[in-house]
């Protein structure tokens, strides 16, 4: 198994969803130790327990306030905006959409003090839909409180997508697990990350052609580093 190394840039504080692509990479390895660093606090970072987050969407390890917005790709040609969040500090719905060449996408949440849950994935092409949210379960990104090391959680979302050849629906499973610590560059520097292994399976559950259908997976291990987010992630080929 082929293993890549990759660390986001500073202004990277893109929202890693299912995909680990659009994000601007860097050819720097991530390096892992078994002991937290003290660097932290050089690197311009808070303090642990001094992030104030805005809404029940705004998780110092997965921060998401309004009006947020990264551009990746190449030529910066993608973008991804937080474009509405509603509520307070208990229940929040929030929608993050991306642009780029091949259309639009966007996803819907649901956040509580119970973490963050997707409810809705749906993909344009010019004017026409072409994925839809069928279902959904479990819990996308625990809260702050529950992010320790070895918690775990399980989510799933069904989609029906249109195809030029017909349609197919399909089943995206996520498995994480707060695995450790680990030593990550950040702004030149090495500070304390939280390392999240995950598990993406995806399985085809029904299609116009059945003979189409598929199933795979990746792994992947992200790192979260407080007051921050993601800054960067190991995953296989």
């Amino acid at each position: 198994m082929k293993i890549k190394y990759i660390l986001l840039s500073a202004a990277a504080l893109c929202i890693l969803i299912f995909f680990a692509s659009g994000c601007n990479p860097s050819s720097t390895p991530i390096v892992e130790t078994q002991t937290p660093t003290t660097e932290a606090g050089a690197a311009g970072l808070p303090q642990m327990g001094s992030y104030r987050p805005e809404s029940a969407c705004d998780n110092p390890y997965y921060p998401r306030r309004a009006g947020t917005k990264t551009q990746t790709g190449t030529d910066g040609s993608v973008i991804t905006a937080t474009t509405s969040i509603s509520g307070d500090a208990i229940n929040v719905t929030a929608t993050v959409t991306t642009t780029s060449p091949d259309g639009v996408d966007v996803k819907k949440y649901k956040c509580s003090s119970d973490g963050i849950i997707w409810t809705e994935w749906n993909l344009f092409n010019a004017d026409k839909q072409v994925m839809s949210t069928l279902s959904y379960s479990g819990v996308f990104f625990p809260s702050a409180e529950q992010f320790n090391i070895g918690a775990k959680w399980e989510y799933s979302i069904v989609t029906h997508k249109d195809l030029d050849s017909g349609w197919v629906e399909s089943e995206t499973k996520r498995n994480c697990t707060v695995a450790g610590t680990s030593s990550v560059q950040y702004q030149g520097q090495f500070v304390d990350a939280l390392r999240v292994d995950c598990v993406n399976a995806v399985k085809d559950l029904k299609s116009s052609d059945e003979a189409a259908l598929e199933n795979y997976y990746d792994l992947y291990s992200f790192f979260y580093v407080y007051g921050v987010g993601v800054v960067g992630y190991r995953a296989s080929e």
